[in-house]
């Protein structure tokens, strides 16, 4: 008798490869299923049938956590940092939205900002900057004068703060500079993978207002979960660009780590950079955004001592009207593992945001490698 897991998946499979606007489906990923304890799947126009990478148990844990968030769309992907393994692939919705660029980079964009600054020796973490509104959106007054409130760089990232962003954006970087470092992280283009995946689209205005406006997040393109993970992994793997493996070699054991071999496309950003975007994004975890998603109802922080770097991004919009929310981050890390990327398309009356369902997933694969409470030394 089918597994409910094994009937939600072969349903989703067969939605994924649905044609998009009377085109031909590309030949990815059909029939999933689970078999001998691993997961399968009939890929390629020949229809070749091929064992993926995926951890069953961390898929079953991803599966539950997206049934529960209640979103209409939603995705959860996750990969070996070391090796580019894909260990999650899930997706809730009509489409496979993994790999499809639904939902706006929204705040996660900031990496892509942040990154083209420090590598253009424009800033460093100690650098001081003021600034005025951008709570909610950028006017061309945020822009002018001094500003009003002061803080520096190393802080902006983990809090997420617009108006430094916009500023220090339209100050020192032109649309090209943003465009390039998009490509380089993912967030622009197809991510390297062994399977036909859709490319995420990075906008970014030639005009002041509008460059400073997507420098800070705000509808500067579209990123697809799987785009979002690879920014996450190259950071992680200071600035190296790990090739992502889905597809079990063959002759691999039915379990364990069935992976290709470690492939590096290049380099997307510089080993300093790289260190110093990681201690930024540390922060939204200790006490930026997403702290709180980190703070259990007893008061101790989830995943103990461990840190966990990570970014989060939300933006109301689209039609039907989402409020969509995003969660992407790596740990531990000060020796990276795993790297996670979550999105959620929810409602305007929303069950839960995409911060929560990433914690649980870390909980969960971390929870599963060490007995008793998680927690690491720095």
């Amino acid at each position: 008798m089918r597994s409910r897991l094994h009937l939600a998946l072969a349903a989703a499979a067969a939605v994924w490869l649905a044609p998009a606007l009377a085109s031909p489906a590309p030949p990815g990923v059909r029939k999933l299923h689970v078999e001998g304890g691993a997961f399968h799947a009939t890929v390629g126009a020949a229809g070749k049938q091929v064992r993926l990478t995926l951890d069953p148990e961390l898929q079953r844990a991803a599966e539950r956590l997206l049934a529960r968030s209640g979103a209409p769309e939603g995705a959860i992907v996750a990969s070996d940092v070391r090796t580019g393994r894909i260990l999650v692939w899930a997706s809730r919705g009509s489409r496979d939205y993994v790999a499809t660029p639904l939902a706006p980079s929204a705040s996660l964009f900031k990496i892509v900002t942040a990154a083209a600054l420090l590598e253009a020796g424009k800033v460093n973490v100690a650098t001081p900057v003021c600034y005025t509104g951008g709570m909610s959106a950028i006017t061309a007054r945020d822009l002018e004068g001094r500003g009003a409130t002061c803080t520096v760089f190393g802080e902006a990232l983990g809090r997420s703060i617009n108006g430094v962003f916009a500023r220090l954006g339209g100050q020192h970087l032109t649309a090209a500079d943003l465009r390039d470092k998009a490509r380089d992280l993912g967030f622009d283009g197809e991510v390297p993978i062994d399977i036909p995946v859709a490319p995420s689209t990075a906008n970014v205005p030639a005009d002041s207002l509008g460059l400073a406006r997507a420098a800070a997040g705000f509808w500067s393109g579209k990123l697809s979960p799987l785009g979002a993970l690879f920014a996450m992994q190259t950071i992680a793997n200071d600035g190296e660009r790990v090739r992502f493996s889905l597809l079990a070699p063959p002759g691999a054991p039915a379990r364990g780590d069935a992976a290709a071999p470690r492939s590096v496309d290049g380099r997307g950003l510089r080993p300093d950079v790289a260190r110093t975007l990681r201690s930024m994004l540390e922060l939204t975890t200790r006490r930026g955004t997403c702290a709180k998603a980190f703070r259990k109802p007893d008061g101790t922080r989830a995943l103990g001592t461990m840190p966990v770097a990570a970014k989060t991004g939300t933006l109301v919009g689209g039609s039907p009207s989402r409020m969509f929310s995003w969660f992407a981050s790596f740990a531990p890390s000060d020796r990276p593992e795993i790297a996670v990327s979550v999105m959620l398309a929810n409602d305007i009356s929303w069950r839960t945001k995409a911060n929560l369902v990433g914690r649980e997933l870390l909980e969960t694969y971390f929870g599963r490698k060490r007995p008793g409470p998680v927690a690491r030394r720095r």
